[in-house]
């Protein structure tokens, strides 16, 4: 006679698969964020590169590349690929929500719009003219809380307030990703929301 599980042997084995789960599931889902902040390290390198190609050939970064207010004269990253191609093809940040509207006009929800733009934002001190006007460059991803958590981007590199995700605050901690190069020392950046200040120009 075979002898059945008994209601208790099956309440303890769902009662462990339960507790393995719940250990299981949420370093799945930190390995996940991890790998994507990987990916944009590796990607931000790569976009660096070519920015210095790009610097060696044209005496300046390109221009400023801004998702948020994209209206065909903000879109930097593009040079980097055509007409002389600095990069293969320029990457995608992986904290952008996919599912968003892709209507142009909307904001961060146009990011994934059909004219296949890319998605990390470039603030570059090409943009800033006259006595101001620095060569410097600062890479932007939005970083896994998905939204841009900076006072002020578009000013760099001077009076420029960013918001730095660090892992240390938890791996899914607010803040975007940067990274900067060029001359951005000679500019202000203040960093974390005013707690660090960057550059000869920051206090006086």
């Amino acid at each position: 006679m075979r002898r059945a599980f008994t209601l208790i042997e099956l309440l303890i084995v769902v009662a462990i698969i339960g507790i393995l789960a719940a250990i299981a599931v949420p370093n799945f889902l930190n390995a996940r964020v991890r790998a994507k902040v990987a990916k944009v390290d590796s990607d931000m390198n790569a976009l660096s590169k070519a920015l210095e190609m790009y610097l060696l050939d044209n005496n300046s970064y390109p221009g400023d590349h801004d998702l948020d207010e994209y209206t065909g004269a903000q879109r930097g990253l593009f040079r980097l690929t055509s007409p002389i191609s600095y990069i293969a093809s320029l990457p995608s940040d992986p904290f952008i929500e996919k599912t968003l509207a892709t209507t142009l006009g909307l904001g961060n929800s146009n990011a994934y719009a059909s004219n296949g733009r890319p998605d990390y934002e470039l603030g570059s001190g090409a943009d800033n003219g006259g006595t101001q006007k620095v060569q410097a460059y600062s890479l932007m991803s939005y970083g896994p809380d998905y939204l841009d958590d900076n006072a002020n981007h578009d000013s760099f590199p001077f009076g420029t307030d960013m918001d730095r995700y660090s892992p240390t605050n938890g791996i899914r901690s607010p803040g975007n990703i940067f990274k900067f190069g060029g001359d951005y020392m000679a500019g202000c950046i203040i960093l974390d929301w005013g707690k660090e200040l960057l550059g000869s120009k920051c206090g006086g």
